[in-house]
């Protein structure tokens, strides 16, 4: 109980220093940002932040389904234990709060964030690129579980029709037997591509490879159906 606590005020100050560093990264951007055309760059870097969060979200979500075991020590309790039980209980994410919800996402993103707002000035695009896929990968806990919310607001409805984030419609095909496509969970605009290409069917081949039994046991099944 004790660890919990502790672990739970961990969390609210990263995710303090997060909104504040945020802040501090916007102030520090700004001034390098004096013309129309550096603004449309901007943009275009939030953009590509967009979808390279997505990316990695999906690649995140790919390793807590696919690798290793629940009993690991460190990790399994920590980050692939709540990956299994989400596909057991996938409602259970809306059970959760903002800090529990949000916190662990704070925590590692914080060291990037604070590089790039410590050299924002100096190379403006590079470090927004960072603070766009930081930022959007930390909500991101925040948008999948708004794709399970039974009645999310309707502002958030309507970002998910307009595709703009994760809409329950899309995420469903993660949720359907073999559960094995579908993994990016920020808009979800990857998932086409990465599952066309069969990329995580290629990287499980390549870890059986390396070693079989770092494969979780779910995804051997599957994969010897």
């Amino acid at each position: 109980m004790a660890e919990a606590r502790g672990h739970r005020v961990f969390e609210v100050g990263a995710l303090c220093a997060t909104f504040v560093l945020f802040a501090i990264a916007v102030a520090r951007l700004a001034p390098s940002i004096d013309s129309v055309g550096e603004l449309l760059g901007l943009a275009a870097v939030i953009a590509i932040g967009y979808l390279v969060a997505d990316f990695a979200t999906g690649v995140v979500h790919w390793l807590g389904d696919t690798v290793g075991d629940a009993s690991w020590p460190v990790f399994g309790g920590a980050f692939i234990q709540p990956f299994r039980h989400h596909h057991v209980d996938p409602i259970d994410l809306t059970r959760h709060d903002f800090v529990e919800l949000n916190g662990n996402n704070a925590i590692a993103g914080l060291p990037l964030l604070a590089l790039a707002t410590l050299y924002a000035p100096d190379a403006p695009y590079p470090c927004a690129l960072v603070i766009a896929i930081v930022f959007f990968a930390m909500v991101t806990n925040q948008i999948h579980q708004w794709a399970h919310a039974p009645s999310p607001p309707r502002w958030v409805r309507a970002l998910q029709r307009a595709r703009l984030i994760l809409s329950p419609e899309h995420h469903q095909r993660h949720h359907t037997a073999p559960f094995d496509r579908a993994y990016c969970i920020t808009t979800g605009w990857m998932n086409p591509v990465l599952d066309r290409l069969l990329v995580f069917r290629a990287l499980e081949r390549i870890i059986e490879w390396i070693h079989p039994r770092l494969i979780s046991a779910e995804t051997a099944q599957r994969r010897a159906r």
